[in-house]
């Protein structure tokens, strides 16, 4: 077992595990900064995830009634 950390201070227990995780991440990042695949305007995203949880909303109010 590696290197504890302080669950208070650190998302990860060990140093082991924060280090894989960030290595992880990295190559995530990397690969989305070279990926040639259209990206999506945040605001687009921000209006459909708007209208999802409005239709979510008038779906439960609509059971309530």
């Amino acid at each position: 077992m590696g290197t504890r950390l302080d669950p208070y201070i650190h998302e990860h227990d060990t140093v082991e595990e924060a280090e894989a995780f960030d290595r992880a991440l990295c190559e995530r990042v990397e690969r989305a900064r070279n990926s040639v695949k259209q990206s999506v305007p945040h605001e687009q995203v921000m209006k459909e995830a708007r209208a999802l949880l409005d239709a979510q909303r008038a779906k439960s109010a609509r059971k309530r009634d």
